[in-house]
């Protein structure tokens, strides 16, 4: 039995070699035997299975870096029941196809983590995925989160001492505005009530402490508001003027910046910062001009001292008996002015907030719904990305907030309420006019 299994056995591999092709025959006369081919492994390293993998939690609405603000997407997974290494764990954000690697989390074995960068991604829905390496050399997608990536959207809200008394109740209810709907104030400090009679040097304090205490809480900046009346002018050492005048009155509060010079602009501007050092405020880097009456000339001026950023510009029109020297659209967005004209982007290292937003004063709840809706025209709409950066400043007085107005501020501020980003639901943020410049870098 042994011979015949061993005679059979023979007889079988000697069919399958005649049956193989030669590689003798195949070779070039003269060449030698190829090499034994190498094994190569199935394919390469990677996980056998897909794992099961749990995505963290991430915000609903990311914005689009600026100079300003940078968020990235803080990616955290947990893989419970197998360690990734072999599988390469990454995030990717599908819609520009960015991958990040996933790093093991200190302190917690199952977790990883990663930042996920946001810039040069559209704005839009977004979704960021988790992946892994299988086997056979693909990638595996375990889980993902959807967002909505937007350009942002500020608003600024301004308020502009005039230089003459604010009272406590206005300026508490201003105050109140601020914390309870967490509204940063850019407040504009008027120097003329350290120059005049018609202000007490008590009631100019408190006003100052008032305002500090606002920036000492993180609820604004300090800046600079100029209104060109004459007692502040002849102080400054210039001379005083009356005309052109936008409301016919013979104090110089009504006198349009832009009826001085650049150098007297200049002379203006470093009196003013010189009072408010000596009175232990901060620089301002921020400006409005008294009635948004401002020209290239004052421009440069303020560019020249050191300003960052002015808001006194208006979509076209006039104010009483003077037209503005502005020439804006009703939804003028922020730029850097050609240093000569105001109205047309330039190379000034300052930047210009139109005034687009409107001024409360004098409004209630039922007057100030216009305005209301305008306001909201400027935006995207609720639950949509805007695809570009936008801004509206907002102008009130810290002296005239008398319970009216604050019920309409406060109305037109909770119109933004479901734009916010602060609440997770929208593009929209509150900055100061500081922040602002630093936006648009």
């Amino acid at each position: 039995m042994k011979l015949k299994y061993l005679a059979r056995l023979f007889t079988f591999a000697l069919i399958l070699w005649s049956c193989a092709p030669s590689a003798v025959a195949n070779a070039p006369t003269g060449s030698s035997l190829p090499a034994a081919p190498s094994i190569t492994p199935a394919g390469p390293s990677g996980l056998a299975t897909a794992p099961h993998a749990i995505f963290g939690p991430i915000r609903q609405w990311y914005l689009l870096p600026d100079p300003l603000f940078h968020e990235d997407v803080h990616v955290a997974v947990t893989f419970p029941d197998i360690d990734p290494s072999v599988g390469t764990p990454r995030a990717r954000l599908r819609g520009n196809g960015r991958v990040v690697a996933l790093t093991r989390t200190p302190g917690l074995p199952a977790s990883w983590q990663a930042e996920m960068p946001l810039d040069g991604a559209r704005a839009g829905p977004q979704s960021i995925e988790i992946v892994v390496r299988l086997h056979d050399g693909t990638d595996a997608s375990l889980a993902a989160r959807d967002f909505i990536l937007s350009a942002p959207e500020y608003v600024v809200w301004t308020l502009d001492f005039e230089g003459d008394a604010a009272g406590d109740p206005e300026m508490a209810n201003a105050a109140a505005i601020a914390d309870s709907l967490k509204v940063p104030m850019t407040l504009m400090w008027n120097p003329r009530v350290w120059t005049t009679t018609q202000v007490t040097p008590e009631r100019a304090q408190v006003m100052q402490q008032w305002m500090t205490s606002m920036v000492g809480q993180g609820l604004g900046e300090v800046a600079l508001h100029l209104h060109m009346w004459t007692d502040f002018v002849r102080a400054a050492g210039l001379v005083p003027r009356t005309a052109p005048s936008w409301a016919g009155r013979s104090d110089g509060y009504d006198v349009p910046l832009t009826a001085f010079s650049e150098t007297e602009t200049k002379t203006l501007l470093d009196y003013s910062l010189k009072l408010m050092a000596e009175h232990g405020l901060p620089r301002p880097t921020s400006f409005r001009a008294g009635g948004e009456f401002a020209n290239a000339s004052n421009l440069r001026a303020l560019a020249a001292a050191g300003f960052t950023a002015d808001c006194s510009a208006v979509p076209a029109g006039a104010f009483g008996r003077l037209p503005y020297p502005w020439t804006l659209s009703m939804d003028a967005q922020p730029y850097h002015p050609s240093a000569d004209d105001a109205n047309a982007a330039g190379s000034l290292s300052l930047l210009e907030a139109p005034t687009i937003g409107g001024n409360t004063y004098a409004y209630d709840v039922n007057t100030i719904r216009p305005m209301v809706r305008a306001d909201l025209s400027f935006l995207a709409p609720v639950g949509e990305a805007a695809s570009a950066a936008r801004a509206i400043t907002i102008v009130s007085h810290p002296g005239t907030i008398v319970a009216t107005e604050r019920a309409a501020i406060e109305s037109l501020f909770a119109a933004f309420a479901p734009l916010r980003y602060d609440r997770d639901i929208g593009p929209v943020r509150f900055v100061t006019l500081a922040q602002l410049a630093r936006a648009y870098g």
